[in-house]
This record gives C-alpha cells, sequence and structure tokens, in this order.
C-alpha cells in the first residue's frame, strides 16, 4: 500500500513539474518578440541570446536572421550581419531590411557597390521606405554624387517629412554643389523639426560663414554648443569666425576649450598660434607650434609656422632649421623657401640666401622676386 501510495506521490510530482517547466517554456516567436523589445532598449547581447533561441526552434525563421542581423551591425559585427542577412534572403527573398541591413553592413565595409546593389533592391521592394532612401543618399555622398544625394534625400523627405536627419544630409549635399542657400533652407528646416540638432546648428553656422555673414553664425556655433556643451568642432569654427572678425581673445578662448575637450587636436594649437602671433605674443605662438609639432611631426605648416615665429625672435638657427624641415617635407614649398633665404640674409649669409629666394622665385612667389631684385643683383 504504501509503495502505491509513493508511486503515485512521484506521478503527481512529475506531472507537476512538467506543466510547470512546459508553462515556462518560450516558444520561438515569444523569444522573438523579446529580442525585439531588447534591441530597442540597446540590449543588444540580450536581444542577440534570444534570437538565437528562437533560431534553435524554428531555423527558417527568416525574419529572426534579418532582424539578428540588424543587431550585429549595431555592436559592428559587419562579418556576422552581412551573414545573417544572406540566410534570411536565402529564406525569403522578399524581406525589404535583409537587404537594407545588409547594404549598411556593406558599405561600413567599404563595398560600396554591393552596398548600393541591395538599397536598390530594399526600394525596388519597397518603393516609400524613407530610410533607405536616406541610406543611399549617404552612400552617393560619401562617393561624391551629390546630385544623386540630393535626389535621395528628397525622396527620404517625400516619404518622412519630418526627419531632421534628411533634411541636414541633403543641406550637405547642396553645400558640395554649391547651393549655400538651400543648404541654408534645409539646415533651418532640420532646426525647425528638431531644436536640439547641434550639427544642424553647425552646419547652417558653416554656411553663413562661407557667406561672410559673422555675426549669424556665430549665434548658429553657440547655439550647437548649448545643445552640446562638448562639441570641439563647433569652439573651433567660432573660434575661427571671432578671429575674421578681430574678436582675438574671443577666438583664443574658442580654440583653448576646443583643446581642453581634445587636447591632442593640432588643429586648434596651430589656431591658437597663429592669433598669439597676430598679438605679437611670440613666447605663446612659439609654445603652441611646440605642441602642434609634438602631436604631428610630419606636419610641414607647423614647421614653417614656427619658423616665422622665431624669426620675430631673431631666433635665425632656429628659424632657418624648421623652414628646412619644411623643404625636407615638401620640396617645392615656395613660401619656406623665401623665408629661409631672408633669415640667412639676416644673419649675414647672403650667398646662400639669394640661393634660396631665387628658388622661391622660381616656383613663383612674387615676394621672392622682388627680393631677389633688392638683394641678390
Amino acid at each position: 500500500m504504501k509503495n502505491s501510495t509513493f508511486i503515485i506521490l512521484v506521478f503527481l510530482v512529475a506531472a507537476t513539474l512538467f506543466i510547470v517547466v512546459q508553462g515556462y517554456c518560450q516558444t520561438a516567436e515569444e523569444y522573438y518578440k523579446s529580442a525585439i523589445e531588447k534591441a530597442s532598449n540597446y540590449e543588444y547581447d540580450g536581444a542577440i541570446a534570444d534570437y538565437n533561441k528562437a533560431l534553435e526552434l524554428k531555423p527558417e525563421m527568416a525574419s529572426a536572421y534579418a532582424s539578428r542581423g540588424y543587431v550585429k551591425f549595431r555592436v559592428l559585427d559587419y562579418e556576422g550581419a552581412i551573414a545573417d542577412c544572406n540566410k534570411s534572403i536565402e529564406l525569403d527573398p522578399g524581406i525589404v531590411s535583409a537587404y537594407s541591413t545588409r547594404g549598411l553592413a556593406k558599405f561600413k565595409s567599404g563595398d560600396h557597390e554591393g552596398a548600393k546593389v541591395d538599397y536598390s533592391k530594399a526600394i525596388e521592394l519597397d518603393p516609400e521606405n524613407a530610410n533607405v532612401y536616406f541610406y543611399r543618399g549617404t552612400l552617393n555622398h560619401e562617393n561624391g554624387n551629390f546630385s544623386g544625394a540630393v535626389a535621395d534625400f528628397s525622396l527620404a523627405i517625400k516619404f518622412s517629412p519630418e526627419d531632421a536627419d534628411a533634411y541636414n544630409s541633403r543641406g550637405q549635399a547642396k553645400i558640395e554643389l554649391k547651393d549655400d542657400k538651400g543648404a541654408i533652407e534645409d539646415f533651418t528646416k532640420a532646426i525647425e523639426i528638431s531644436p536640439g540638432f547641434p550639427l544642424a546648428y553647425y552646419n547652417r553656422g558653416q554656411a553663413t560663414f562661407f557667406q561672410l555673414n559673422n555675426t549669424s553664425c556665430i549665434d548658429d556655433f553657440s547655439k550647437a554648443i548649448e545643445t552640446d556643451p562638448n562639441y570641439s568642432d563647433a569652439y573651433y569654427a567660432r573660434g575661427h569666425a571671432k578671429k575674421h572678425r578681430g574678436d582675438y581673445a574671443g577666438a583664443i578662448r574658442d580654440f583653448s576649450k576646443m583643446i581642453e575637450i581634445d587636447a591632442m587636436t593640432t588643429t586648434a594649437y596651430g589656431d591658437r598660434a597663429s592669433v598669439k602671433f597676430t598679438l605679437k605674443d611670440f613666447a605663446g605662438a612659439l609654445e603652441d607650434f611646440n605642441k602642434d609639432i609634438e602631436i604631428n611631426p610630419d606636419y610641414g605648416e607647423a614647421y614653417n609656422n614656427r619658423g616665422l615665429v622665431k624669426l620675430e625672435m631673431k631666433d635665425y638657427k632656429g628659424a632657418i632649421d624648421d623652414f628646412s624641415k619644411t623643404i625636407e617635407l615638401n620640396p617645392e614649398h615656395d613660401v619656406a623657401f623665401y623665408y629661409r633665404g631672408m633669415a640667412k640674409m639676416d644673419s649675414g649669409a647672403k650667398e646662400s640666401g639669394c640661393t634660396d629666394l631665387k628658388r622661391s622665385s622660381e616656383l613663383g612667389y612674387a615676394k621672392a622676386k622682388e627680393a631677389v631684385q633688392k638683394f641678390c643683383k
């Protein structure tokens, strides 16, 4: 009797456990849905794990391959993304996202022609897909086809009229086509749609700067910085605009802020040095050019500019050494030959100085021609 009771109890426990376990076993579709939710919350590792489980349960689930491919693209696994999209297309050639994601991964892998083919196929399957027009527009811009980029971004806007990124990108392509007015209109629309869009303010600032509208561009660069306080390029651009306005103190502050954000930038050191040179702060300019050269020892212009500072400080040997380094890096540098010649003349080496001045004149530097006529008869 006891044995029978025990067997019945074991059976009941096992049956209960089976029911409980069955209740916790998710279907492929449930794992798929969970993966989508995790991916939307940027939980990419968890999303991939759930896609893996969905595919273990349902290996022919083409949409799971396409979706997992997109997540792999997001984590920079371009090879894995392409492989998943290939499998998705093999199982179901009609999934648009498989082509668009594979195009994105090919683009990032440097296969621009393959990316273009995939984007075009995605558009063939879904002619009103704004995202794919945007992707193809980006590809066209990257490849220098700016008219094609404008056409694609325009279609992206047609099917998604509130896409600030599409207006901003079309504006950038219009800049390349010298359509500054159209570009400014697009950047303005992007800002209207998304008032906290720092890149659109920056781009509009650049466009108005090219039109020599310094007040307007400074306002835009300032707005870009307001929306993104660590936007180093905006500080740099605003510094340039202030320099052009003669606000040298403001320019130095902005170049210094860029350096604070990115200590390894060479451009800001060089530009801050040039402002200091204008203000005759030769010691400060020398310090900045030294740092510029330390970061980028193969940048010939930095040596040339440092040579000019040393020339002002009457360090003729140091100036000659710097101009010589510039010429070593660029043997056709007419300005460096001219100033090395002048430095040699100032240090008493007239014959050698005249040789450099004549070489500068041969390279087409007008001031050298005048100096040859004056000093080297």
